[in-house]
């Protein structure tokens, strides 16, 4: 019996990754303060317990959940997406993924700087925070977004339709749409200012 206790707790001093995924768990047991990865997605979760500050990635997708535990600083990824979250935890800032479509957020916290994708689809956000330097990706479709913020050069993708925006203040988006597609859509922007009249438009 000693033994056995002894091999646990070394097995408990080394594990780094823990998948816990697709078991129709409804809760997760205490985790290793040495973990790294943890996966626990497509399950009945309905609360996550306290996050080791070792955690690089968490994918805790297709659950109950209503609200995330304090994030370790050291978080790169998070995937939280169709869940039941209102209101996400301070964000690290050494995140530099985040997925958090299919929830029932209404505003996002502060981004880090660090981030360069952010997924946040299907929630019922009405603005956005502003963007980082740094990002690449942005999906916001689904939303109620009246506007949206500065567009950092980094962008890469731009997916946002389905929002409320009004056509008059998207001439940010369209300087940004005709340097990545000048080829394809060489008189998208020129459109644009040409239509300034129209009031509503969904991309």
């Amino acid at each position: 019996m000693k033994k056995l206790k002894t091999y646990n707790e070394l097995f408990e001093s080394i594990v780094k990754e823990l998948d816990y995924s697709y078991q129709k768990l409804i809760e997760l047991p205490e985790l290793p303060d040495t973990l790294e990865r943890l996966y626990c997605y497509n399950n009945q979760i309905k609360e996550l317990p306290e996050l080791p500050n070792t955690l690089i990635k968490l994918s805790c997708s297709n659950n109950q959940i209503k609200e995330l535990p304090e994030l370790s600083d050291t978080l790169k990824i998070l995937s939280c997406y169709n869940n039941q979250i209102k209101e996400l935890p301070e964000l690290p800032e050494s995140l530099e993924t985040l997925d958090c479509s299919h929830n029932q957020l209404t505003e996002l916290p502060e981004l880090p700087n660090f981030l360069e994708k952010l997924y946040c689809s299907d929630n019922q956000l009405t603005e956005l925070p502003e963007l980082p330097d740094n990002l690449k990706v942005l999906y916001c479709e689904n939303n109620q977004l009246t506007k949206i913020p500065e567009l950092p050069e980094s962008l890469k993708y731009l997916y946002c339709s389905n929002n409320e925006l009004l056509y008059d203040d998207l001439e940010g988006y369209w300087k940004w749409f005709h340097e990545y597609y000048p080829i394809h859509y060489p008189d998208r922007y020129k459109r644009y200012l040409a239509k300034k009249k129209v009031k509503k438009f969904n991309i």
